[in-house]
């Protein structure tokens, strides 16, 4: 095993040791509040995730990867870039108090509009003050230490959303949550970092120290934005046209759709970028590690997809209550496209760790137009389903144009086998679409717990047995 392997499994193992201990508590907390509030309110809570999304994307401007790119940064740098993100994160909260009203009107989101706004400013402020200290964790590899602070900051909010709950708060108690978890999160981000080799961050005067990560962090500021809108315009736009109670239901299934991106992707992705920055002049050495991962995430989200969509219904039952029945059939269109987006999202790790994200920049420019068509045309002939079937044929087009430039711009390549044969894996779901019409609800009020769990349970260990014999097979062909 080479050295790169080494530190690659080490980094990816914390990382994902940490994530899984977070998205099991996050499940299972989801679980339960999804019981005690209703669709509606979380529609709500959705089209505020969405709002706060974009500020937070302006108040952190993509600072983090810049400071895990960077060689070294001063005490001096560190405390001025410090005090920048926080000066920038009270900018947008007054920019965003000023036009909060006129957003809650047009989104339909106008009763008890200043609590909201209240609470939508204490998350931007703390996503803000967050950036470095978390930040110098990643760069030092401390997944560990992040996971813990989430996980704390995750519990404690639970217990307080709880706690307001059953004193009659109504939906401002499942608001509340949003905001408890940042700000408590930032705590604990800020204790551990004293502990990394760029130090605790403190008050700086010398806020033009900014200008050290603006190179790195211009386009990938511009390629998060533009992520931002063609990941976000179907929620606010649903949210307008179809209402808060078809929104949550479609951000449920979208949520869920998203877990295994969550619990694989975005787990490995952070500890790629510490490790293989260190290798950015040997784009050789990044290529060679990089397939081997992208081929054993492409074959989980065959597994993962395979299961979603014959048992979409029974999942939804299980996790979320049968108040939540109708987000199925949207799970069954999305789930196809899961093994594609796990691998499409690791390449963003790939781009940041040699430092293109010039090119990353243009390849979000590509998936914003192809994705914001999608969605306006689903949205158009008010169609749900059509508008989930074109987001994930969109996800397709964006995957084609974004490993050929990484193939092309990054390893001087235009032909890789092992992209190829990744490419068929995560096409394979898609086969499923063919027979979407044999995929029916079951009728509710024979649905049962027992009965949901058992049919997962054949479900899952016969898609387990297809995909381990398919990962062993090309796994001795393509990995020897």
């Amino acid at each position: 095993m080479t050295k790169i392997n080494k530190e690659l499994n080490k980094a990816i193992l914390h990382s994902l040791t940490g994530k899984y201990s977070l998205y099991i508590f996050q499940i299972l907390s989801l679980a339960i509040l999804s019981r005690i509030f209703t669709p509606e309110m979380f529609g709500i809570l959705a089209a505020l995730q969405v709002i706060v999304m974009f500020f937070q994307l302006v108040a952190t401007s993509s600072l983090g990867p810049a400071v895990v790119y960077a060689d070294t940064l001063s005490a001096k740098d560190r405390d001025g870039i410090f005090s920048f993100t926080l000066l920038l994160g009270l900018a947008l909260v007054g920019v965003f108090f000023i036009s909060a009203d006129s957003m809650f009107v047009w989104l339909g989101l106008g009763d008890d509009s200043f609590n909201l706004t209240i609470i939508v400013c204490f998350v931007i402020l703390a996503s803000s003050a967050s950036m470095l200290p978390v930040a110098t964790l990643q760069k030092d590899s401390l997944f560990i230490d992040i996971a813990k602070a989430d996980i704390y900051a995750e519990f404690l909010a639970f217990v307080l959303c709880i706690t307001l709950f059953y004193l009659d708060y109504g939906f401002l108690a499942l608001a509340s949550k949003f905001v408890f978890v940042p700000s408590i999160r930032f705590f604990f981000y800020y204790l551990k970092s004293s502990k990394t080799t760029i130090g605790q961050p403190r008050l700086g005067r010398s806020l033009s120290s900014i200008k050290i990560l603006l190179s790195f962090a211009k386009y990938q500021l511009g390629f998060n934005l533009l992520n931002y809108f063609s990941r976000n315009l179907d929620t606010i736009l649903i949210t307008k046209y179809f209402g808060v109670a078809t929104v949550g239901l479609y951000e449920k299934s979208y949520q869920v759709m998203r877990y295994p991106l969550q619990l694989f992707t975005f787990a490995i992705t952070p500890a790629l970028q510490p490790v293989l920055t260190k290798y950015k002049h040997q784009v050789e050495i990044i290529e060679k590690e990089y397939y081997p991962i992208a081929f054993k995430l492409a074959m989980l989200g065959f597994f993962v997809s395979w299961v979603l969509f014959w048992g979409a219904d029974e999942v939804i039952y299980i996790m979320f209550g049968p108040q939540w029945h109708e987000a199925g059939q949207y799970l069954s269109l999305l789930a196809v496209s899961i093994p594609l987006q796990m691998v499409l999202s690791s390449t963003g790790g790939i781009y940041q760790a040699v430092g293109q994200s010039k090119s990353q920049f243009y390849c979000g420019i590509f998936s914003s137009i192809v994705n914001v068509t999608m969605i306006i045309v689903g949205v158009y002939f008010v169609d749900l389903i059509l508008l989930c079937q074109l987001l994930v044929v969109g996800f397709v087009i964006n995957f084609i144009q974004c490993f050929w430039v990484m193939q092309t711009r990054i390893f001087k390549r235009k032909y890789n086998t092992n992209l190829f044969l990744i490419f068929c894996i995560v096409l394979c779901p898609y086969v499923n679409l063919l027979f979407l019409d044999l995929v029916q609800q079951p009728e509710l009020s024979l649905m049962t717990y027992q009965s949901a769990l058992y049919h997962l349970c054949l479900l899952g260990l016969s898609s387990l047995a297809v995909t381990g014999a398919g990962y062993v097979v090309l796994q001795k062909l393509y990995w020897k």
